[in-house]
């Protein structure tokens, strides 16, 4: 896959956002990418004082859920959480955890609808990096 800058092109919901890459990209279902704040903090050599690179800071990680030509559809982490009241005693009462979509921390102003870690707000032209691509 060569080697692009992605972006945020649509922000669908709290959910889910749209990326400037797809199947002319290489990409698979379940690929993953880091929304990539701007700022960065620069390393520094401490010998020769020369910045020998930038840290990136990470917005999200999305994972790819919907493809097509040159677009996909991201979608959140999903995590599993706990029955909290019941946690101490969940596994003897058999009380269910379940699954929770996490929210992408994003303007709402720029939210525009649709099909459906840094603090810093997730926002259109963010660079998305491609984490990993199924083989």
């Amino acid at each position: 896959m060569e080697n692009k800058e992605f972006k945020i092109v649509k922000i669908l919901d709290e959910y889910n956002v749209v990326i400037n890459a797809g199947l002319s990209h290489g990409l698979k279902q379940g690929d993953q990418f880091q929304i990539l704040d701007k700022e960065g903090s620069d390393v520094i050599d401490p010998d020769t004082q020369e910045v020998i690179g930038k840290l990136d800071l990470i917005k999200a990680t999305v994972s790819v859920t919907e493809l097509q030509e040159k677009m996909c559809i991201c979608s959140s982490q999903q995590f599993i959480k706990m029955n909290s009241l019941l946690s101490g005693i969940g596994s003897i009462s058999g009380s269910p955890n379940f699954s929770e979509q996490e929210k992408l921390n994003v303007d709402l102003a720029q939210v525009t609808g649709g099909k459906r870690k840094s603090n810093k707000k997730i926002r259109l032209g963010d660079a998305a990096r491609l984490l990993k691509s199924k083989q």
